[in-house]
């Protein structure tokens, strides 16, 4: 009994911290937070996980793993067009989840050495996974494209999910420690969407219009862009 404890506690860390990641920002939150949050001592905290980095790190390892399982492509059966709303979905759900990930992780990879090591193998291990799911849909008569082509999508569709946070904060959308709402996480699917859009067959145009209408929303140029703070 005493033995699931500490799993116990070690979950609730991972939990409260990315809650805390998610709506402060990385940089901002500290294990004193963390553990102040938790309703536990520093101490504590340490002896489940001996500093920030471990934390980040885990969390990376939890966001790789669940993605790869969540982006499988079966093999009893061809891909059906259900099956890439689901994909659009499982993308949704982990983007938001692991949100803070995506808007700093840039600043992690340059800061911190695990993430450094960890981060390259994490990416390249989803691009071929998205690779994969496009051949199955090229496979089923969804799409046409040819090899080149499936890479270029996977590639610039990494590109839109890694990079949407640092273009929402240099376009004045969004300023720099400001948490990612939902909001900009679904119209950040929608740019994804829209790179699709050119290889799908002419009868799968009712289920690209239904990812467009429940992803983000038209008038991106009319939202009010964030005044910089002045300095005094």
């Amino acid at each position: 009994m005493n033995s699931s404890l500490p799993l116990k506690t070690r979950d609730r860390i991972l939990q409260v911290s990315l809650d805390q990641f998610n709506e402060h920002g990385e940089r901002a939150v500290t294990t004193n937070h963390i553990a102040a949050a938790l309703g536990i001592s520093p101490g504590n905290l340490y002896y489940h996980f001996r500093n920030k980095s471990e934390i980040i790190t885990q969390l990376l390892e939890s966001y790789q793993t669940e993605t790869l399982r969540l982006l499988s492509v079966p093999t009893d059966r061809p891909l059906t067009v259900q099956d890439k709303l689901d994909y659009f979905q499982t993308l949704s759900q982990q983007f938001w989840k692991y949100r803070f990930l995506h808007r700093d992780i840039h600043q992690l990879i340059e800061t911190d050495d695990a993430i450094r090591q960890r981060y390259p193998a994490f990416a390249r291990q989803v691009m071929i996974q998205g690779r994969a799911i496009y051949r199955g849909f090229v496979e089923a008569g969804l799409m046409n494209m040819s090899t080149a082509e499936i890479d270029a999508l996977v590639i610039n569709v990494w590109l839109v999910m890694t990079n949407w946070s640092n273009f929402l904060v240099m376009s004045g959308h969004i300023a720099r420690n400001d948490a990612i709402s939902e909001r900009w996480v679904r119209q950040g699917l929608r740019q994804m969407v829209f790179l699709e859009g050119p290889y799908l067959n002419a009868e799968n145009r009712l289920m690209y219009d239904t990812l467009l209408n429940t992803y983000g929303e038209e008038g991106f140029f009319e939202h009010p862009v964030t005044q910089p703070a002045t300095s005094v």
